[in-house]
């Protein structure tokens, strides 16, 4: 499925693709993409999304399969199903609770721009993870090279995004130090916290 999505990109959106891999670390890419007034409708950010779905949820099959923590007893299939699904239900609240912050507090700057940020790496984290996992998948050596590089990739992206919404709040919106705490806890911290303690109580 990965392959093929991967294909289909390359066909048909290469150029906006490669966009978004700059945009994640460059901030000139990242503005002339929003003001271009970016779509995550549009065919190429659906399939990129989806494609990161795919392979964070495939990250996590590997980690459990690996390990034995959820959902031991089903197949390898149904797992990665689940897992697929918890993922998606995860980014899709965590999307919608961001927006209900920035309308709660009538915020229609930072946390909006933090947000579309966070959507221009999560995409470029699919496309860095598929190699990884491929090569877990088919490669000839020790799966757990890959899921570690993998995890250094998965780690090193989310301490970006955080540096990054930090830098917004500090530099462009003048935001104190506990707005910016109470935004990550609630943006990122508690949904988290939330779907960890769910899964080992439920599973």
């Amino acid at each position: 499925m990965g392959l093929i999505l991967m294909v289909v990109l390359k066909v048909t959106s290469f150029t906006k693709v490669i966009q978004v891999i700059q945009s994640c670390f460059s901030m000139q890419t990242l503005r002339q993409i929003e003001r271009d007034e970016y779509n995550p409708f549009k065919f190429y950010a659906i399939t990129l999304t989806f494609f990161f779905l795919i392979n964070l949820s495939f990250y996590f099959y590997k980690l459990n399969n690996t390990y034995k923590l959820v959902f031991i007893e089903s197949q390898s299939s149904v797992q990665f199903l689940l897992l697929f699904f918890i993922t998606m239900l995860f980014f899709t609240l965590k999307n919608g609770l961001a927006r209900g912050l920035a309308l709660f507090i009538g915020d229609s700057k930072l946390i909006p721009e933090y947000t579309y940020s966070s959507f221009m790496i999560t995409q470029t984290l699919g496309i860095l993870l598929f190699p990884c996992l491929v090569m877990a998948e088919l490669g000839p050596f020790n799966n757990m090279i890959f899921i570690s590089i993998a995890s250094v990739i998965l780690i090193a992206l989310q301490a970006f995004k955080w540096y990054r919404g930090v830098m917004f709040a500090f530099v462009d919106n003048k935001v104190g130090f506990l707005q910016i705490f109470t935004y990550f806890c609630s943006l990122e911290i508690l949904p988290t916290l939330v779907l960890v303690k769910f899964i080992i109580e439920k599973y």
